[in-house]
């Protein structure tokens, strides 16, 4: 598995593997319908794409999984953090891999916490894979040394 920068050339990819995921019983109208109001609209994905803070997990060529995330300065008290929007992948492996590439990135990059939108139907998962995620107004992961309470 390959995990890569989300670019403007994986935006329709990622749009019709969600629309694919979609239930089968709505028609076409009814699913572009439907993705308006998704993190993953085609407006949002064109937002995210060359951000530089947003993942896609390739197999084979093919998508498993997408990340979008974007930095936010001066929020909360912290000069910059990663807002990860929205996280999708077909296996808890995928989606570990996705979570763990944006958190090393954000360290690498120096960035103090990465936040997760507790919104996201992953949060669950983000707090069993990385014990390091803490609740409280926002679920985050602190990417500096400063222990919190």
């Amino acid at each position: 598995m390959e995990i890569k920068l989300f670019l403007q050339q994986h935006s329709e990819e990622v749009f019709q593997w969600e629309i694919s995921r979609l239930p089968a019983d709505l028609g076409e109208i009814q699913k572009e319908m439907k993705s308006w109001d998704q993190a993953w609209r085609k407006e949002s994905l064109e937002h995210y794409a060359g951000l530089g803070w947003s993942f896609v997990a390739l197999e084979a060529g093919e998508l498993k999984g997408y990340l979008l995330g974007q930095p936010l300065l001066f929020f909360n008290k912290w000069t910059q953090s990663l807002w990860i929007e929205h996280i999708e992948f077909v296996d808890d492996e995928v989606g570990f891999q996705l979570l763990d590439t944006a958190i090393r990135w954000a360290k690498t990059k120096h960035l103090q916490k990465v936040l997760f939108n507790s919104s996201c139907k992953h949060k669950d998962f983000a707090l069993e894979k990385f014990d390091k995620f803490k609740e409280g107004e926002y679920l985050h992961f602190s990417t500096t040394k400063i222990s919190e309470a």
